[in-house]
């Protein structure tokens, strides 16, 4: 069963290559780990996590054609279950075979419900996950689902271990530091409606950490850049190097002249 085409129609040929520059890729990507690879990064850089309309009280939508417009025609971010919605629908257009799981966050250390879309590409006789959403440092290549095999994007290192309640668990070792587990999914398909109950929670819980303040991040080729809990803190190689707390106005003022983002409504 295709499971994508449930979701709707592919992209057309023009809104492929309109997502492709917006990456900054404007040749054929071939259909190959290299090729994933080259998206995955590319769409880390060029694209921000961001959960502005949230703060601004703009309602979020998985629609399809209203995230094309938001990311790529005005190219603002979205927090993960937009971009990876969106990822999704590039690589099934593209001709990958992608299908999206539900993950559950396991750092910090909690048992939330599953509220992350990642996604997962066969090639080759292999799967291999990518993810586009995360606001933190994380694979910056896609990772092979394999168990027990250590895997380095550059700048950490991941491993996948199977476990009887979570399933799949995702672990990263940051430079000099411990394994620590970061989210873990079931190898249950799902389909884009599956994720509106997670925007809903973004959007109206007060347990959520996206509706108190803005949080944009962006990775850069040597780290990340990151708004969080009104600090700016610059990382690389997956250390952070500064922190500097800002006020109100220098968030707004970041947000617009570093994240390059609609601050109407801040």
């Amino acid at each position: 069963m295709d499971i994508n085409a449930l979701n709707g129609p592919k992209m057309t040929e023009g809104q492929i290559q309109t997502y492709l520059a917006r990456l900054g890729i404007r040749e054929e990507v071939p259909r190959t780990l290299e090729g994933l690879a080259r998206i995955q990064l590319a769409h880390k850089i060029a694209v921000p996590f961001e959960n502005l309309d949230i703060v601004a009280g703009r309602p979020l939508s998985l629609d399809l054609n209203h995230l094309y417009d938001k990311i790529v025609v005005r190219r603002q971010g979205g927090v993960c279950a937009e971009l990876n919605t969106l990822y999704n629908w590039l690589l099934y257009s593209l001709g990958f075979r992608v299908v999206s799981y539900n993950a559950r966050m396991l750092s910090p250390d909690t048992y939330l419900f599953r509220r992350h879309r990642i996604l997962a590409v066969e090639l080759e006789g292999k799967t291999y996950t990518t993810d586009v959403g995360f606001a933190t440092e994380n694979a910056r290549r896609p990772l092979e689902l394999v168990e027990g095999t250590v895997q380095s994007d550059g700048h950490c290192e991941y491993r996948y271990q199977w476990e009887p309640f979570f399933g799949w668990v995702q672990s990263q070792r940051r430079p000099g530091c411990d394994w620590e587990k970061i989210q873990a999914f079931a190898l249950e398909p799902q389909i884009d409606r599956d994720f509106d109950p997670v925007l809903f929670f973004f959007e109206k819980s007060p347990e959520s950490n996206m509706n108190q303040f803005p949080r944009p991040s962006v990775y850069t080729p040597e780290g990340m850049l990151a708004l969080r809990r009104h600090t700016y803190r610059v990382e690389r190689q997956g250390l952070v190097v500064s922190s500097t707390p800002v006020t109100p106005a220098e968030e707004v003022r970041l947000t617009r002249e570093v994240f390059h983002l609609d601050t109407t409504g801040l």
